[in-house]
């Protein structure tokens, strides 16, 4: 779906095999698939810091250092969220959740993408399925 060469490729896991959600471009920017094209939705710092972008300014989510380990800077799930494997597997952990592959990430910024996974994909959804459900 993405024509730039230099991007990571984000994957999440789901009951029909794997699909590719957005990626990561080579200026740390973090981009949703939308149908035939893309939306950029966040980007990352040189402090390894995780934004959303919002309509009148950005948000702060979490961070993930070099080694992989992904923190969430949220009021009730604070903590750490997982970790990025070598191989690029994305693993959710923490007090909440149980040990679950969740994705993967395919490219030269591993942890940057899984954090952008774990961060911001993942919320998404839950958030998308929990308005689903109420209706």
């Amino acid at each position: 779906m993405t024509t730039t060469q230099n991007c990571t490729i984000i994957y999440k896991k789901s009951s029909y095999g794997e699909v590719e959600i957005g990626y990561l471009d080579e200026n740390n920017d973090i981009y949703a698939n939308t149908g035939q094209s893309s939306k950029r939705i966040g980007y990352i710092n040189d402090a390894h810091q995780v934004f959303r972008t919002m309509q009148y300014d950005d948000r702060e989510l979490g961070e993930y250092s070099l080694s992989g380990t992904v923190r969430s800077h949220g009021l009730f799930e604070g903590g750490e969220l997982g970790w990025i494997d070598d191989d690029g597997i994305v693993i959710r952990a923490g007090l909440i959740f149980e040990e679950e592959e969740v994705g993967r990430v395919d490219g030269h910024q591993q942890e940057a993408a899984g954090a952008a996974l774990l961060l911001l994909f993942l919320p998404d959804d839950f958030e998308a399925n929990k308005t689903e459900t109420r209706r």
